[in-house]
C-alpha cells in the first residue's frame, strides 16, 4: 500500500511539474528583445537626472588599447593606462543645460581637467575640421528633437569635441551613445606622435554597479595621407569612493573657479562671434596653450581681483592665443 501511495504520489507531482512548465515556457528571444519595455527613451526630465549622477567623487582608471592596425605597415602601440582619483562637481543645472567640471588628483598633484557641458534640442554645436580649427553648425530640429548634445572641453576650457544622441535604457542599461564625432589628438599623445592629426569617435556613457563609463570607439586617421592607422578602444571607469580626501581638488577650485568662469565667458564670447575659431597648435618644443592658461590661473589663484580684471586677463590671453576667430 505505501508503495502505491508513492507511485501514485510521484505521479502527481511529476504532471503538475509538467503542467507548470508547460506554462511558464520561456518566449522567443527574438520576442523578447522587441518588448517596447526593454527599449525606451528618457524623458527631457529623467535625462537630466541621469546626467546629474555622473557627479560625485570617483576612483577613475582610464584605459585606451589599439586593438588592431589598419595601415599594414603600422604596428599597434602599447596600452595606455593610468588611474586617479576625480571629484565631478556641478557648475550649471537648468531643465535645458547641465555644466560638470572634472577636478583630477593624481600622484599628489591637482589638475583642472575635462568639462562636459549638456544642452537638450540644441539648434547649433561645434565640430571639429581639422588643423586645430572648429566650426559652427546649424542644426535643424528633426536632427535634435528629444536629442542631448555633449561638448567637451579641454582641460584649458579650450573645446575639443561635441557629440549628439538620445538618452535610452536599453536592456535595462541606461545609456547615451553620440554621433561620430571629430577631435585633434588627445593630451596624451599631443607631444609624441605625429603620424596622425584627427580621431575619429563614437562615445557611449553609461551606468554601472558602481558608478558610470566612458566608452570611446575611435579611429586614429592622417588626413594628410587619408589614412585609418587603427582602431583603438578606449574605457574610463568611474567607481565611486569613499574615504579619499578630496580637500586638495576643493581647495584648488575655491581659489580657481572665478577665474576659470572668466575663460569660459571669453570663449562664450569668441563662439558668440565668429563662425570658425582656430588655436596655436603648439610643436614639441614649443609652450602649449594649456601651459598659458595655467599659468594665468596660478597667478591670480586665491588673490582678490575684481571679475571684469580677470575677464580682460582672460580675453587678452585667448585672443594671443586664437590665429582666427579672435574677440572684439
Amino acid at each position: 500500500m505505501k508503495l502505491k501511495l508513492s507511485y501514485v504520489f510521484v505521479t502527481a507531482l511529476m504532471m503538475g511539474i509538467s503542467s507548470v512548465n508547460a506554462a511558464q515556457q520561456p518566449v522567443k528571444l527574438a520576442d523578447a528583445l522587441q518588448q517596447q519595455s526593454l527599449h525606451e527613451n528618457l524623458t527631457q526630465e529623467q535625462a537630466r537626472q541621469a546626467i546629474l549622477k555622473m557627479a560625485g567623487e570617483y576612483k577613475v582608471d582610464f584605459r585606451f588599447e589599439e586593438l588592431y592596425s589598419l595601415k599594414p605597415d603600422y604596428k599597434v602601440k602599447k596600452d595606455d593606462l593610468s588611474s586617479g582619483y576625480e571629484t565631478v562637481v556641478v557648475l550649471e543645472n537648468t531643465p535645458n543645460k547641465v555644466s560638470l567640471q572634472h577636478i583630477l588628483v593624481a600622484e599628489g598633484h591637482v589638475v583642472k581637467h575635462w568639462r562636459q557641458d549638456w544642452e537638450y534640442e540644441p539648434t547649433k554645436m561645434w565640430s571639429y575640421i581639422g588643423d586645430y580649427r572648429w566650426k559652427s553648425i546649424d542644426l535643424k530640429p528633426e536632427q535634435s528633437k528629444g536629442k542631448w548634445l555633449q561638448t567637451v572641453w579641454q582641460v584649458d576650457d579650450s573645446p575639443r569635441y561635441a557629440g549628439l544622441g538620445a538618452w535610452t535604457k536599453d536592456n535595462g542599461a541606461v545609456e547615451w551613445v553620440s554621433n561620430e564625432t571629430y577631435r585633434p589628438l588627445p593630451r596624451r599623445e599631443h607631444t609624441t606622435r605625429n603620424d596622425y592629426d584627427v580621431i575619429i569617435g563614437i562615445n557611449r556613457h553609461a551606468f554601472t554597479a558602481t558608478g558610470w563609463v566612458h566608452e570611446q570607439d575611435n579611429i586614429k586617421f592622417d588626413t594628410k595621407t587619408n589614412t585609418a592607422l587603427a582602431r583603438e578602444l578606449g574605457v574610463n571607469q568611474y567607481n565611486k569612493v569613499e574615504g579619499y580626501d578630496f580637500k586638495a581638488a576643493y581647495d584648488y577650485w575655491k581659489k580657481n573657479a572665478t577665474y576659470w568662469s572668466a575663460v569660459r565667458d571669453a570663449w562664450a564670447n569668441a563662439f558668440n562671434q565668429n563662425q570658425i575659431v582656430a588655436l596655436k597648435f603648439a610643436g614639441k618644443n614649443e609652450k602649449s596653450h594649456f601651459s598659458y592658461f595655467n599659468d594665468q590661473a596660478k597667478s591670480v589663484a586665491g588673490k582678490t581681483v575684481k571679475a571684469e580684471q580677470l575677464q580682460t586677463q582672460a580675453k587678452t590671453l585667448l585672443n594671443q592665443q586664437l590665429i582666427e576667430g579672435k574677440i572684439n
